[in-house]
């Protein structure tokens, strides 16, 4: 980026990542009345439920913005229980009522910085992409966005899983994105696991930290991947190990600080410490999501690097580059 220092996007220092129910324990979020109510800060929604299976009615086809289709299942022992690729267009700023019930959405309480604020009209989905439309409104709030996937209907998570996301962001002065696995009990205790994560626009980070001391991160690695293009983001979770992969590549992978306790996707968006200027605007584009859990009586394992370096160590972060620095210094 020109030599130019990007901060890293910032959660602060234990902030709640976003308000869960009251009861975080893996709630069945109720339509009555053809209304959604989801308690993140306090949201009600008209809500169009799909038949998933058949494409609704107002689906539309388009060409993969990204030019690389969903996967429609993974196998290795993992099962698909989640699926999305933003086929359904929306109004601008209407994502919250439209997919309601496929994500749960951020609205109404600051962003982990504390400077912007999440609010559900800042996402919209067109042209097969969600988009998290970062701006400052004219009263001088800066907007963020956030979105946690509901599996099956069901708000909250599990305790391993296969986790991917494409997508891709403008550089937008100010404004950063994580897409994180956080605790259901809302306990950063529990850990935090954080792929990608970075100042929008900026190379992807890759930040695991420690279930002794949350406050710490026992891995922080910058890949070589520019959240300004299109790639697919994958965290493998499973019991023993936790893998990162960009394009179907290991860019990290540790046997330690692995989470045990249920935790679930989110992705955000927002401000970084200080207040982005005003001119300050742009997307973070997703072209889809996927979840997978481990098949029923299969225990699918974590993919490993090609480094052969990554097999003596706990932990192991690289990339295309590194690994070929290593690989010559070893030959050297």
């Amino acid at each position: 980026m020109g030599g130019r220092v990007i901060p890293t996007a910032s959660h602060g220092a234990g902030v709640p990542r976003h308000r869960p129910p009251v009861d975080t324990r893996w709630r069945r979020l109720a339509l009555v009345a053809g209304a959604l109510v989801v308690a993140a800060g306090v949201v009600a929604a008209s809500a169009t439920v799909a038949t998933r299976g058949d494409d609704p009615p107002d689906t539309v086809a388009v060409a993969d913005p990204s030019g690389v289709t969903m996967p429609t299942g993974d196998g290795s022992g993992w099962k698909r229980v989640f699926s999305e690729d933003f086929a359904r267009p929306t109004p601008t700023g209407g994502f919250e009522a439209d997919y309601a019930d496929r994500f749960s959405v951020y609205h109404g309480f600051a962003d982990t910085a504390g400077t912007g604020r999440y609010q559900s009209s800042a996402l919209t989905a067109h042209d097969g992409v969600l988009d998290m439309r970062l701006r400052t409104t004219s009263s001088g709030t800066p907007l963020a966005g956030g979105v946690v996937p509901l599996v099956d209907g069901w708000w909250g998570g599990q305790t391993s899983g296969r986790y991917s996301v494409r997508m891709k962001s403008d550089e937008v002065d100010g404004y950063g994105v994580a897409v994180l696995l956080w605790s259901d009990d809302n306990a950063w205790a529990d850990g935090e696991v954080d792929f990608p994560e970075g100042a929008l626009g900026a190379p992807a980070g890759l930040n695991v930290h420690c279930l002794a001391d949350p406050a710490e991160k026992c891995i922080q690695h910058q890949t070589g991947a520019s959240l300004a293009d299109w790639h697919t983001y994958t965290i493998e979770w499973t019991p023993t190990r936790m893998s990162f992969l960009v394009d179907d590549t290991v860019v990290g992978t540790t046997t330690e600080n692995i989470p045990t306790a249920r935790m679930h996707l989110v992705v955000q968006a927002g401000s970084n410490d200080g207040r982005p200027p005003r001119s300050a605007s742009g997307s973070l584009l997703i072209d889809w999501v996927t979840i997978d859990v481990p098949a029923a009586g299969a225990e699918p394992q974590a993919t490993m690097p090609d480094d052969v370096t990554a097999r003596d160590v706990p932990s192991w972060v690289g990339d295309a580059r590194t690994q070929g620095d290593a690989a010559a210094a070893r030959a050297g």
